[in-house]
């Protein structure tokens, strides 16, 4: 079925892998399973030897998380790819360390394609640690393919409605980068122009669900200071002084 979303979003991933592949890993990225997984705390991730194949093939897997194709412009969605190849590179052939997912080779392989890595997003981030993301070298080795993959008419065919996290606080770094001179985005995030097809009063993109409200107080016991959290109304007894607990929440200190 060639209009099959599934092989539309799918055979999309698989291009721009492999158009990246060739330009900035001289062809040498095994194969590997990509796949779109949701993950409040991921944009990406690479997981070594996640699948295996009735025959006995073991490969990796490369995980990206949808919803940030939404929310950020094409070029920045697709550095989360090339940021978890250069993991799936490092796996292949360097040398990953355990206990820190961005080391120093790893930075440095970054660097060496045009993606600056960086805690914060932004220009004079922690370069290596658990939780490091990246920013775009404006016409560094990534910037100019992505470029290149662009003018052939590359797009995204989906878009994930569920954001992960608002859409103006994705904006705003990329505002910042904007600021000092690091822009690279030649279209804007899909969740800036998607528009609901039947009513444009229903929302095309939803942001993170709020959290829902605590339904208990805490209580204290006047003698001892002992403290629980119950629904409200709960008949709750201190467990050394026994006295009755109370909600002391409102009162001033």
């Amino acid at each position: 079925m060639t209009d099959s979303p599934t092989l539309s979003m799918y055979s999309a991933l698989q291009q721009a892998f492999d158009h990246f592949n060739e330009r900035l890993f001289d062809n040498a990225l095994p194969s590997c399973l990509i796949t779109l997984r949701s993950s409040r705390r991921q944009r990406g991730y690479h997981h070594a030897e996640r699948f295996i194949s009735a025959d006995g093939t073991i490969i990796h897997e490369l995980g990206v998380h949808p919803g940030y194709f939404t929310l950020n412009p094409l070029e920045v969605a697709l550095s989360t790819l090339v940021h978890e190849m250069v993991h799936h590179w490092q796996e292949c052939f360097g040398k990953p360390s355990r206990s820190n997912h961005h080391n120093r080779e790893w930075a440095q392989k970054m660097e060496a394609i045009g993606l600056v890595p960086s805690d914060t997003g932004l220009p004079d981030g922690k370069q290596t640690g658990r939780r490091v993301t990246h920013y775009i070298r404006p016409d560094g080795p990534f910037a100019v393919a992505c470029a290149d993959l662009l003018a052939t008419g590359f797009a995204l065919p989906w878009f994930d409605r569920h954001a992960p996290t608002s859409p103006e606080s994705v904006a705003q770094v990329q505002d910042a980068l904007a600021e000092q001179g690091l822009a690279v985005a030649s279209t804007p995030a899909p969740a800036e122009t998607l528009a609901h097809p039947e009513d444009p009063e229903k929302p095309a993109v939803f942001g993170p669900p709020q959290p829902r409200p605590d339904p208990r107080v805490r209580l204290t016991c006047p003698s001892c200071g002992a403290r629980v959290w119950a629904r409200p109304d709960t008949a709750v007894n201190c467990g050394v002084c026994l006295d009755p607990m109370e909600d002391l929440s409102g009162e001033a200190p």
